[in-house]
Formats: C-alpha cells, structure tokens, sequence
C-alpha cells in the first residue's frame, strides 16, 4: 500500500469453510467491486499452493495473508474476514504443515513494494499485546481500525 494512500478495508462475512471457497467468496466480492480483474480469484488461490500464507500466533488466533501479484488488481482494498468455524491453510514458515486460521486479511495491492510495507508494518501489529486481542476476539472493526491507522489520510 502506498504510504500516501488511504486504504478501502471491507469486512466479509465468509460462509465457508474450505479455503478455496473462502478465497473465492472474498476474490468473488472484490472483482464485483471493482477492486481486481477477473484473474485474480483464481491467482490468489494457485499462489496460496506455491507460498501459503498461514501464520501461527501462539496467543491469538491464527491469521491467513492470501494475495495475488500487482498485476491482477484494479484498486487496493484490504479484506478481513473472520470465518464462523476455523479454515485451515498452509504454513509460511512450514509449509507442510496445516494451521487452523480464524482470521483472513487479504491486502489487494498494486504497487510493487506494497505487500512488503503492509506485511512489515502487521508484523509490528501482530506484535502489539492490543492488536493481539483484537485478533483473539475476531473484532473485524477494530482490527479494520487498527491497520488503517497504520496509513496517514
């Protein structure tokens, strides 16, 4: 995301609970949006294969990062999504390992040093105790409020 942008957070009641279905529901609302093309669905889920994105958080809930390449999106946009029952997904750090997640957040970004700006400063979120229990009770809103603060208006 670039630092001088506002960013479009959009919480998402996903229904499903296998993560291609989950990826598609949330890929689906933002191509009806306009936010990406019509590949990006589809890349999210083929890259999720090759680079999972599951992060286990010991004292919270675990959070997935699923995204596609700058190329598949129209306008940035973050999606979070807190599933009814966990879905589970690969690993980053061992990725044949399966992580039951209980938060998806989706950065939809199209500058080629977004997903390394957003991904360092969740990191510094992540380790914030506050951000951590809003994590642990999948407050959506306060999560949404919590990264958007992360970028000036």
């Amino acid at each position: 995301l670039s630092l001088q942008q506002t960013i479009d957070i959009k919480i998402l009641n996903v229904r499903s609970e296998d993560q291609t279905e989950v990826l598609e529901e949330m890929g689906n609302y933002l191509y009806d949006n306009g936010y990406v093309k019509e590949t990006f669905t589809n890349a999210v889920i083929e890259r999720e294969k090759k680079y999972p994105t599951g992060l286990e958080i010991p004292t919270a809930v675990n959070v997935a990062l699923p995204h596609a390449d700058i190329e598949h999106v129209k306008k940035e946009a973050l999606v979070i999504a807190a599933p009814k029952k966990a879905v589970k997904f690969k690993r980053m750090d061992a990725p044949d390992k399966d992580v039951d997640v209980g938060i998806i957040l989706m950065p939809v970004i199209n500058d080629p040093e977004g997903y390394v700006r957003f991904l360092s400063k969740l990191t510094l979120l992540i380790q914030k105790k506050e951000f951590v229990e809003l994590v642990k009770g999948k407050k959506c809103n306060e999560i949404a409020t919590s990264i958007s603060e992360q970028y000036p208006k």
